[in-house]
């Protein structure tokens, strides 16, 4: 299990600091510059990073470990019948078993209700940002 996280892992986290963020450190100042399908770039980058970063990590969290959550609260056990385990391990029931799949909706919720509060940010915080505007017409933001 640890190997076959490891092979998505490394190269994400290797395509994230080699390619992706040079990219955004340089797209971020003339992001005000450009419109995407109607939309300032500096909208955009605002609720991508106080919206969508909260909101990308809830749906990854839930692809990778709801469904098992879900079904060990559904069954209240754990681990969950014919599930692999590294040592011999006692099946916990009833509310006891309930805890782990509870802790784990509550910071599903938790960063559900950032997601929530980061677009109250966003749209509190891009009406007092004032651009630089004479970097747009210099010929560099092309």
């Amino acid at each position: 299990m640890l190997l076959l996280t490891l092979l998505w892992a490394v190269p994400l986290l290797l395509l994230t600091t080699k390619i992706f963020l040079p990219w955004f450190d340089a797209v971020v100042p003339l992001a005000h510059c450009h419109e995407y399908l109607g939309i300032n770039g500096l909208t955009l980058v605002i609720y991508g990073v106080l919206v969508g970063l909260p909101a990308s990590l809830v749906i990854v969290v839930v692809l990778l470990e709801g469904r098992r959550s879900w079904r060990t609260w559904r069954l209240g056990q754990f681990p969950l019948p014919g599930e692999k385990v590294l040592r011999p391990t006692r099946y916990v029931y009833g509310r006891r078993a309930r805890l782990r799949p509870a802790l784990f909706f509550m910071v599903v919720l938790l960063v559900c209700g950032l997601s929530a509060q980061g677009w109250v940010w966003a749209g509190n915080l891009l009406p007092k940002l004032t651009p630089d505007l004479s970097v747009c017409f210099s010929g560099i933001a092309r």
